[in-house]
């Protein structure tokens, strides 16, 4: 039987069904039937169209395997078998190994609990970070606000995290509380510093009515949408790859993007609500004396006018009072990308009377809202959020633009969705350098941005981000004489790239938010000239490395390069540098762990010769294990890790039996390796893999021992009256050891007799007892180890028995018959245990007795059914040696 499959390696996305054929051709002259299994998964993950089928010779079958790994499955390669078991007499089996790979796909989420917190001088908010992935993920929160005015503390600081485990944190904020006016809105992000690759954050965006189809949304001005015209390069031909989230980021790079966004709202000192209070207190006064000056009317008026007034206005109050079962419900979304607002104000009007306030309520952190407990009738409603143009529903900037609810008596009206804008914001700075005039700034929509989600195609295996400065131009500005640039109306909010640039100077970027309504005028940008340059050659263990990206940095300022492919492999060239700087410069190429070089350049400097080695990515760890004779070696599962990454696999029962491999190891790092098997006992080996993927010890190679010990040996007894002993059969052998305990019998048979054996001891100290009927038990004392054959050959002392004499007139008498009865058996039918005749010289011996016990003897003629005497009871202990004579006066 032969067994064929297109390919080896198969990867396997968790929930996802993946098909593998089998080719099975009979290679034998008979009619064959045959069974397909798979070995190394659980059978629940398999799926086998034809489990059995036959085949005539010469022939062949394709049998379909649908393998569907469970969801949550760690990510990294397994190894599995196709088994092809012949049904005929030889049993003939073909095994073919294949590596199932599971990819990567790191998933991360973090949430602030409560979203907004009003407070003082200092606030904390609940921080929850989720691996939803399934590898495992480690890291650090920060925190940015745009007005650098808070400061933020994390406990704890960091995560470490395997798939499917959560941690809950708290972020404490802190900043300087202001003495008068309003609450200050303070908005901040959160980042996380991990190095990991991530998926882009979704978004959707919102076109307004009337928008061209396709066109990107980008914010308008006194907060609308608009349709923006997008040039060509970032319309169709510029492409967005998932962003780099962490330490990793490097600056001037595309900036890191928010996990997750707050909002600390802080109470001044002295609220305007207290000076209203002291005006309000001064016009209570006044209206205290207008009050006493008309008490006296008052009191002149009638008791009916009194009771009529008194009435009026306990119907005003009962009106103003009433509620109802009615209410509205809904979402603010931002206009600019469609995210939730939260923390808007949504104030109800009677949409007779836009004046007074009927209900109140806030949006929540998914900027969902409910008003409740209205009564029937018409209404408007009112949105006001700080940094956000006042809104009224749908979309009305006034009361009269406001679209009406009416609502009757126990409706629900839910749906409501209100599209919020911020109020224009203004971005203003400085260019420094010795010949800014004539330099031009821009504010562009970075190509990552939620607000050119799903516009721009992503480059084919692409694995850097887009380049900064591409992104599509909102507002450009010249740069004037002094420097000095300025951006009016510019959406908000939203982030930008400040993109400032001048012919022979290198292009300056810079990344920044800007708030709703923000006006953000503490922007400086230096413009130097490139004139600087690295070069050099990138290699490995194996020679050149061609394709290499190789990226500088220098604050905000990036320049990249590839290593050449031909020519001179490997070498690149980094030109345009700024100078005097320090660059941070990132090798990286596929199959290649990333190498990292801090270069210094002076005044105009070209340095060459920069030689950058780079190690494998990943290794390999491979070796053979060994067993005891008589056991397979398959089977042995072994574990690979270094604490942050973990592989398995099991050795292999095919040819060479034992072998196992474990590939995509991390590299440079030292592993510890664990090889374990019930049956045996587990031994960890540490083993060392350098940058190269060279092994420290060569072929991890193990010789495994059994997991449990024997107890071995022969029981010989000495025989009564003598000091001969020889092996001794039906002796109980018991090993105990706290709550275990073993025990096996002594072999009866003449060959093995005296002979036992305790198989699977478990390793420990064990008291081992000897014991038989009739004799006084031994014990000895022993300690098994693992793997370890103990041999014990007790000696027992002799069993118990009962001899004697039998007399006449002083004199032996032989030949007289002597019966042994258990004391409770004798006088009843029960027949006696041993018979024997005295002997020549009158003595008698009933050897090997059952102890402790009692006896009777009874004394018979050797040819007569009349018994002669009969002893008293018999006591007799283990190896014991009782002697009781018989003396007879006469004999008839």
């Amino acid at each position: 039987m032969r067994v064929d499959l297109p390919a080896r390696r198969f990867s396997v996305v968790p929930g996802v069904p993946a098909p593998v054929v089998v080719t099975i051709t009979n290679t034998s002259e008979i009619i064959a039937g045959c069974t397909v299994r798979v070995l190394g998964a659980d059978p629940d993950w398999v799926e086998v169209d034809q489990p059995e089928l036959s085949l005539f010779p010469d022939a062949s079958a394709q049998v379909r395997l649908l393998l569907t790994l469970p969801v949550g499955v760690p990510a990294g390669p397994r190894r599995m078998a196709v088994q092809v078991r012949e049904l005929t007499d030889e049993q003939a089996v073909a095994i073919e190994e294949i590596v199932v790979t599971v990819p990567d796909q790191p998933g991360l989420d973090v949430r602030l609990d409560p979203v907004t917190v009003t407070a003082g001088r200092r606030a904390d908010f609940g921080v929850v970070v989720e691996n939803n992935g399934n590898t495992v993920l480690e890291g650090r929160l920060r925190a940015e606000d745009p007005e650098q005015k808070i400061t933020f503390t994390f406990t704890p600081p960091g995560y470490s995290l395997a798939p499917g485990e959560s941690v809950t944190g708290r972020l404490r904020t802190r900043a300087k509380r202001p003495v008068f006016g309003s609450l200050a809105v303070r908005p901040f992000s959160l980042f996380v510093d991990d190095g990991v690759r991530r998926a882009p954050l979704s978004a959707s965006t919102t076109a307004p009515v009337g928008a061209a189809p396709g066109a990107p949304v980008v914010p308008g001005a006194a907060g609308q949408g608009v349709a923006s015209p997008v040039p060509a390069a970032a319309a169709g031909t510029k492409t967005l790859a998932p962003p780099v989230v962490g330490a990793g980021t490097a600056p001037g790079a595309d900036a890191p993007r928010p996990v997750a966004q707050g909002v600390f709202v802080q109470k001044p000192l002295f609220a305007r609500g207290l000076l209203s209070l002291l005006g309000l207190l001064v016009a209570v006064t006044v209206f205290a004396v207008v009050i006493a000056v008309g008490l006296s009317s008052v009191l002149a008026r009638s008791a009916a006018d009194r009771d009529l007034a008194l009435q009026v206005a306990q119907a005003r109050f009962d009106s103003s009072a009433a509620t109802g079962t009615a209410g509205v419900s809904g979402a603010v979304t931002l206009i600019s990308d469609g995210q939730p607002v939260p923390g808007v104000a949504v104030e109800i009007f009677e949409a007779s009377d836009t004046t007074a306030v009927v209900a109140t309520a806030a949006t929540s952190d998914t900027g969902e809202f409910a008003v409740d407990s209205l009564p029937a009738g018409d209404y408007k409603m009112r949105l006001r959020g700080a940094g956000f143009a006042e809104v009224w529903y749908p979309a009305g900037a006034t009361d009269a633009e406001a679209e009406v609810v009416s609502l009757s008596s126990g409706q629900q009206v839910t749906g409501l969705s209100v599209l919020l804008g911020g109020v224009p914001a203004t971005v203003s700075g400085t260019v420094l350098g010795e010949d800014a005039a004539g330099a031009v700034a821009e504010l562009q929509i970075p190509l990552d941005s939620a607000v050119l989600a799903g516009l721009v195609d992503p480059l084919t295996g692409a694995a850097a981000p887009p380049a900064l400065g591409d992104g599509a131009v909102v507002r450009t500005a010249p740069v004037g004489g002094d420097g000095t640039f300025s951006f009016a109306a510019v959406p908000s909010p939203a982030v930008y790239d400040l993109v400032v640039s001048k012919p022979g100077f290198s292009t300056q970027v810079h990344r920044i938010d800007v708030a709703a309504g923000e006006d953000r005028s503490d922007i400086e940008v230096s413009l130097l000239e490139g004139d600087g340059s690295i070069s050099g050659l990138v290699t490995s263990a194996s020679g050149p490395v061609p394709g290499a990206t190789v990226v500088a940095t220098y604050g905000q300022g990036v320049v990249q390069t590839v290593s050449l492919t031909q020519d001179e492999i490997g070498s690149f060239v980094l030109r345009g540098l700024q100078t005097p700087a320090t660059f941070t410069v990132v090798v990286s190429a596929p199959g290649y762990a990333s190498a990292t070089l801090s270069v210094n350049l002076a005044e105009a400097q070209e340095l060459t010769g920069l030689s950058v080695v780079l190690g494998q990515s990943a290794g390999n760890l491979s070796g053979q294990v060994t067993v005891p004779a008589g056991t397979s070696a398959a089977g042995v599962a072994v574990t690979v890790s270094d604490g942050a990454v973990t592989r398995q696999t099991v050795t292999r029962s095919s040819e060479p039996a034992g072998s196992w491999s474990i590939g995509g190891l991390p590299l440079p790092a030292t592993y510890t390796v664990t090889f374990s098997r019930a049956d045996l006992e587990s031994q960890v080996v540490s083993v060392t893999v350098d940058g190269n993927g060279a092994v420290s010890t060569g072929p991890v190679d193990v010789t495994m021992r059994a997991a449990t010990g024997r107890i071995t040996g022969v029981v010989t007894q000495t025989a009564t009256g003598s000091s001969a002993s020889s092996p001794a059969a039906n002796v109980q052998v018991t090993a105990a050891s706290g709550s275990s305990t073993l025990s096996v019998t002594s072999a009866s048979t003449p060959q093995d007799r005296g002979a036992f054996v305790l198989e699977n001891v478990p390793p420990g100290t064990y008291t081992v007892t000897f014991s038989r009927k009739g004799t006084r038990p031994t014990s000895s004392i022993v300690t098994v180890v693992a793997g370890q054959t103990v041999e014990l050959n007790p000696q027992l002392v002799s069993p118990a028995s009962i001899s004697g004499t039998v007399r006449a007139a002083g004199q032996p008498v032989a030949g007289l018959e002597l019966r042994l009865f258990v004391a409770e058996e004798f006088g009843t039918a029960a027949p006696a245990r041993a018979v024997v005749t005295s002997g020549a010289d009158g003595t008698y011996l009933f050897p090997d007795v059952d102890a402790p016990a009692h006896y009777v003897i009874e004394l018979r003629s050797a040819t007569g059914t009349a018994a002669l005497a009969t002893s008293p009871a018999l006591t007799i202990g283990q190896s014991d040696a009782l002697t009781y004579d018989f003396s007879l006066d006469s004999l008839s």
